[in-house]
C-alpha cells in the first residue's frame, strides 16, 4: 500500500494532480483545500495517501497534512459516502470545522458540500460524533466549543478576518490557559495574542 509520495509536482487538474516520482507520473486526486496548499508546479511536494483498491480499479487520493487524510478516512467509513462525497466535504470544510460541525451536529455546514444532502450529513454526525473526535492524532481537546456567551467572541475574531475555525480554536486555548477570565473584550485580546503567535 502506497502511504505517502514525494516527487515534483508535474500538473494541476481541477480535482486532482500529476506527481513526478522519479520519473512515474502517479495521478493522485484531491481536495479543494490540498490544492490551495501545493507549491508551484515544477516544485518538490509530499502528499500523505490513501491507496483505495477496489476490484476493478485503484484510486489514489492525496492530502497535504495528515490530519485532513485521518479525517477523510473516517468518513469513508461513514454508509453512503465514498471518495467523490468525503473529498467534497474536505474541500468545504477544514478538518477543524468538520470536528466542530460534529461535535455541534450542525447538519447544515456539511449540507456546504457538494453531494451533501440532509440524510447523508445526519450519518455523518451521527457515526463521527465520538471516532472522529476522540481517535485523532492531533487532539481535539483544544478545539472546545463556544457556548452561546462565547459567540461574541468568536463572532468578534471573524470580523476581524480570521476564519471561524481559527477563531474557535484560539479562543479554546485562551479559556484553557485563563479559565477566570470571561470577559468577552478581554478573551478577544488574548485570542489575538495567540493567533499573532500563531501567524
Amino acid at each position: 500500500m502506497i502511504e505517502k509520495l514525494t516527487g515534483i509536482l508535474d500538473t494541476l487538474l481541477q480535482n486532482s494532480v500529476i506527481l513526478d516520482v522519479q520519473g512515474v507520473g502517479y495521478g493522485v486526486q484531491v481536495s479543494a483545500k490540498t490544492l490551495t496548499e501545493l507549491p508551484p508546479v515544477g516544485q518538490k511536494v509530499s502528499l500523505w495517501i490513501e491507496h483505495i483498491l477496489r476490484q476493478d480499479h485503484q484510486q489514489l487520493c492525496g492530502f497535504y497534512g495528515w490530519e485532513e487524510r485521518h479525517c477523510f478516512q473516517a468518513l469513508l467509513n461513514v454508509q453512503g459516502v465514498g471518495v467523490r462525497v468525503a473529498l467534497a466535504i474536505l474541500s468545504a470544510l477544514t478538518p477543524d470545522e468538520l470536528k466542530i460541525a460534529i461535535a455541534r451536529q450542525d447538519r447544515l455546514a456539511l449540507t456546504q458540500a457538494e453531494g451533501v444532502g440532509a440524510k447523508i450529513a445526519g450519518r455523518i454526525v451521527l457515526e463521527l460524533k465520538d471516532k472522529l473526535l476522540t481517535g485523532a492524532a492531533t487532539s481535539t481537546a483544544d478545539v472546545v466549543l463556544p457556548s452561546p456567551s462565547m459567540e461574541d467572541v468568536v463572532a468578534g475574531l471573524i470580523s476581524l478576518g480570521y476564519s471561524r475555525a481559527e477563531a474557535s480554536t484560539a479562543l479554546s486555548k485562551t479559556l484553557k490557559d485563563n479559565p477566570t477570565h470571561t470577559a468577552p473584550e478581554v478573551l478577544i485580546r488574548l485570542s489575538l495574542q495567540k493567533l499573532a503567535k500563531a501567524s
